[in-house]
């Protein structure tokens, strides 16, 4: 599997995410699925992913970096990004300009860090960028090569035969209840294991709107590209990614592949 990396900003404009349909092992009872985007429709084409690429561990820390902020440009920003990077995170284009996608890589640092979600690399943000080491897995005993969803912190994490190649800020179900184009349901995203199932390539629009590159894990449920990730819970129920970062989901997630959500 490749790198991936992703986080979200407040204050900074939104990403994306995927969508999956895999077969459920144990889950809770279902709400609704599918994501909305405002985005016109594209030809829906479905397809079977099995290759994966080994993606090498985390680099040892860079020098200190400074405190950085969206709409920063130049040497410290490009640190920034390849720090992320070598930590499994995506930032989309590493080219030293902060922006939307490297805001997000740094939210998606800040929650499994448990700093303050803000998308800023701050002082204790850009400290804990040089000191820190991978997060365990969710699932010790897990397959090899898997999905972890952490439903508390807002974090998706893929794992390559024992490794941890992509970390990625999601936003799952609200929790509300929603009605949109006569579709009403409860916005819970379901806890357990199943595995990825099916996906289409490109902008899928479902019921409640559009999807991009949505991988299914559980009916109507999936990971997939959205340009909105907040800092907390706020789909229908499916696991929004950013969109930059949807697609390499759609390329490296093979279908059959566990997929936890905890």
């Amino acid at each position: 599997m490749k790198a991936l990396v992703a986080l979200a900003a407040v204050g900074v404009s939104t990403a994306v995410a995927v969508s999956v349909v895999g077969l459920p092992i144990t889950s809770t009872p279902r709400a609704a699925a599918v994501e909305a985007a405002p985005a016109p429709p594209t030809e829906p084409t479905t397809t079977t992913v099995t290759a994966r690429e080994p993606v090498p561990p985390a680099a040892v820390a860079p020098p200190p970096m400074a405190p950085l902020a969206p709409g920063a440009e130049g040497a410290d920003v490009l640190r920034l990004q390849e720090r992320l990077v070598h930590l499994h995170y995506d930032p989309d284009t590493v080219d030293g300009r902060y922006g939307e996608g490297t805001a997000l890589a740094v939210m998606a640092f800040q929650k499994v860090s448990g700093l303050g979600r803000t998308g800023v690399a701050d002082t204790a943000t850009v400290a804990a960028l040089a000191s820190t080491t991978d997060p365990a897995p969710l699932i010790p005993a897990g397959a090899p090569t898997r999905v972890e969803v952490d439903m508390a912190r807002q974090v998706l994490f893929v794992w390559d035969n024992g490794q941890l190649v992509r970390i990625l800020p999601v936003s799952t179900g609200s929790g509300k209840r929603y009605c949109e184009n006569g579709n009403c349901g409860v916005a819970v995203t379901p806890l357990g294991e199943f595995r990825a199932e099916r996906r289409i390539l490109g902008q899928h629009r479902s019921p409640l709107g559009v999807l991009y590159n949505p991988v299914y894990f559980h009916e109507g449920f999936a990971i997939h590209g959205s340009p909105s990730i907040p800092p907390y819970p706020a789909s229908h129920g499916c696991v929004r990614v950013p969109i930059h970062s949807s697609r390499w989901i759609y390329d490296h997630i093979a279908d059959g592949t566990p997929i936890h959500l905890v």
